[in-house]
């Protein structure tokens, strides 16, 4: 486990980077987002999932929702509603239709929660990926959701050690978890 601190308001490129090829090699990181602290994976790396899972005590049948760049790359991993661009990007996880390009790993079931944060940190890492990000907040299932990186060290003990790279951008403001928006009917 490696921490990371950035400047909110302009992230360093180098940590950019760094927590890109961290995703891309299989790994896990804890990163700011514009709600609470969340915990992010590459799709395509179940194992990473799976111990995003664990780091949660999440059950392993509950589906996870994913982060995109952008409503184009929504599209491709959902099925996409008329008026879904006035939630995204935002502090909204759209729930929609998924298409085959989302494994099981994700969500066993016929949806996905889609989200694109609207926060510096979020958007320069996606738009350097061809895929998406597993997106989850970065508590114990059934806690408080984390605003700061010491409540989250406190919160999963040493599962922390599960966690790859840490990006800290202090403390967070007190938002609630992203709003999710059902779009799959």
């Amino acid at each position: 486990m490696e921490i990371v601190k950035i400047n909110p308001n302009q992230p360093e490129p180098n940590v950019i980077a760094q927590a890109r090829a961290t995703l891309l090699r299989g790994g896990i990181i804890a990163y700011p987002t514009d709600t609470v602290y969340g915990l992010g994976a590459i799709v395509s790396h179940p194992a990473a999932v799976r111990r995003i899972k664990e780091i949660k005590g999440r059950a392993k049948h509950k589906p996870l929702s994913i982060m995109v760049k952008d409503l184009a790359m929504a599209d491709y991993y959902g099925e996409l509603k008329p008026g879904a661009e006035r939630y995204l990007p935002g502090r909204f996880t759209v729930l929609i239709n998924k298409k085959a390009t989302v494994p099981s790993w994700i969500t066993p079931n016929n949806f996905v929660g889609i989200r694109i944060p609207e926060y510096a940190f979020t958007r320069l890492l996606m738009a350097g990926l061809l895929e998406a990000v597993v997106t989850t907040s970065a508590n114990i299932s059934w806690q408080t959701p984390v605003h700061s990186i010491s409540n989250l060290l406190a919160q999963v003990g040493q599962r922390a050690d599960m966690i790859d790279l840490i990006i800290d951008a202090g403390e967070l403001a007190f938002n609630p978890p992203s709003t999710l928006v059902n779009m799959s009917e």
